[in-house]
C-alpha cells in the first residue's frame, strides 16, 4: 500500500533540523514498516524553483513553490490549479492508494476535490484549533465544509476537537486518532543534569510563536507569586520564537530570572532529557487543538498541570493531572500548589501506560493503517 501525505506546512528544504510539520515527517517515517509513504508540500515559500522532487531524510518529498500574485484571489486560483496539476503528475508517478491531507484548509479542500474527480480515497487529519479557522467567514466555512463532506474520513487529534467540529459540521463524520509521539526509549537522552537540587522543578514546552496563546503572561506571574510565598520552584522553559525575548524580559521585570530557565529551541532529545527530570509539567495555553507537549510528558510518566484550553485538557484525567481555568494567574497559582501537595499520589507507571496505549507513534501508525486499508478496500 502507498500513502501520499499532503502537508499544509513543512520545514524548509535541506533544513538541518526539521521544525514546522515535524510530526508529518515522523508519522510518515513511522508508517514505513507497514506501507510506502511520500509527502507533497505545495506551499513552500523558500523554494528556488517552481517544483521539485527528492529524498529528504529518508522520505520522498515533492515540493511546489507557493503561488503569488498582486491580486490575492488570483494567487488562490493559481495555487489550486498548481496543486491539481501536481497531484495528477505525482499520482501518475507514485500511484498512491490513499491521499492523506493535513488540515481542512489550505490542503484538504483541494485534495478532496482531486480525490472526488479522480477516484482516490481521501483522509483529512485536522490539526488547527477552531479559533484559527475563521469559521465566521462564509467563504472559509464553505471551503472547510466541502473538504470534510467530500473526504472519506475526517480525523481529529483530540476528543475536544472532534466534539467541537461535530457541532460546527453535523452532517460530516469525525473520529479521533491522536498525534503520534516517538517513545523516549528510542532516543538517546542527554546525561546532563537539568533539575535544580532542593527545589520543585517543573517544565513547559511551548514555542513563542504568539505573544499570548501559550499563556506565559499568566504563568510567569504565577511563579513570582509562589516565590513570594516562599515556595522554592524553578520553571524550565523549552521553546524559541518571535516573542522569546519579550518573556525573558518579563521574567526579569518580575524578579524571577533566577527561578526561570529559558532554553530556547530544543531538540526532541533535549526536551525529553529536561522533562524526564521534572516533578511535573505545565500546559498553560488559552486554546489548543491537541497538545503534543502534554503527550510527551505523559509518555515520561509526568503528571500535568493543564488549563482548560480544549484539546490539551481532553487528553488527561484527574488521575494524571490538575486541571484549572485558563487565562488566570490565580488559577495557575492554586493549581501549582495543589500539584505540589499531590505529587506523591500520582502513579507514574499508570500515566505512562495510558500514554503508550494512546499516543505512542507505532500505536497511532497501526490505527491509521486500519483506516487506510478499510478505505482502499472500499475503493476496489
Amino acid at each position: 500500500m502507498k500513502i501520499l501525505m499532503i502537508a499544509s506546512w513543512y520545514s524548509p528544504r535541506n533544513a538541518e533540523v526539521l521544525t514546522a510539520g515535524v510530526f508529518h515527517y515522523e508519522q510518515a517515517m513511522a508508517l514505513k514498516p507497514y506501507c510506502e509513504t511520500a509527502l507533497y508540500y505545495p506551499f513552500d515559500t523558500n523554494l528556488d524553483t517552481d517544483f521539485c522532487r527528492g529524498i529528504e531524510k529518508g522520505l520522498l518529498v515533492y515540493r511546489r513553490k507557493m503561488a503569488s500574485s498582486r491580486i490575492p484571489k488570483m494567487s488562490a486560483v493559481k495555487q489550486i490549479l498548481n496543486m491539481m496539476s501536481d497531484l495528477k503528475k505525482i499520482c501518475a508517478e507514485y500511484q498512491p492508494d490513499v491521499l492523506h491531507a493535513h488540515c481542512g484548509i489550505p490542503a484538504g479542500n483541494v485534495v478532496s476535490l482531486f480525490g472526488k474527480l479522480y477516484g482516490y480515497p481521501v483522509v483529512i487529519t485536522e490539526h488547527s484549533p477552531l479559533e484559527h479557522m475563521a469559521l465566521e467567514r462564509k467563504s472559509v466555512r464553505a471551503q472547510i465544509h466541502y473538504a470534510y463532506r467530500n473526504s472519506c474520513a475526517n480525523v481529529c487529534v483530540s476528543k475536544d476537537s472532534m466534539q467541537r467540529l461535530k457541532e460546527q459540521f453535523p452532517d460530516c463524520g469525525f473520529q479521533v486518532i491522536y498525534n503520534g509521539i516517538t517513545a523516549p526509549e528510542s532516543l538517546k537522552l542527554e546525561q546532563k543534569i537539568y533539575a535544580r537540587e532542593g527545589r520543585i522543578n517543573c517544565a513547559i514546552v511551548a514555542a513563542f510563536y504568539s505573544k499570548d496563546i501559550k499563556g506565559y503572561q499568566y504563568l510567569l506571574p504565577a511563579v513570582a507569586r509562589l516565590n513570594e510565598a516562599g515556595i522554592p520552584i524553578t520553571l524550565h522553559i523549552c521553546g524559541g520564537g518571535d516573542y522569546f525575548r519579550h518573556y525573558v524580559d518579563l521574567a526579569k521585570e518580575l524578579g524571577i530570572e533566577d527561578s526561570c530557565v529559558f532554553y530556547g529551541s530544543c531538540t526532541r532529545e533535549q526536551v525529553y532529557s529536561i522533562v524526564s527530570q521534572m516533578d511535573f509539567n505545565i500546559s498553560a495555553s488559552l486554546y489548543e487543538c491537541s497538545g503534543v507537549s502534554v503527550e510527551e510528558a505523559l509518555l515520561l510518566g509526568k503528571p500535568m498541570l493543564v488549563t482548560k484550553s480544549g484539546g490539551a485538557n481532553s487528553l488527561v484525567n484527574e488521575d494524571m493531572a490538575v486541571i484549572v481555568e485558563k487565562g488566570s494567574t490565580e488559577a495557575l497559582v492554586d493549581g501549582m500548589k495543589e500539584m505540589i501537595r499531590r505529587l506523591d499520589s500520582f502513579d507514574i507507571g499508570a500515566i505512562r501506560e495510558y500514554a503508550l496505549n494512546n499516543f505512542e507513534i507505532d500505536h497511532v501508525s497501526r490505527a491509521y493503517m486500519k483506516l487506510y486499508q478499510r478505505l482502499a478496500q472500499k475503493q476496489e
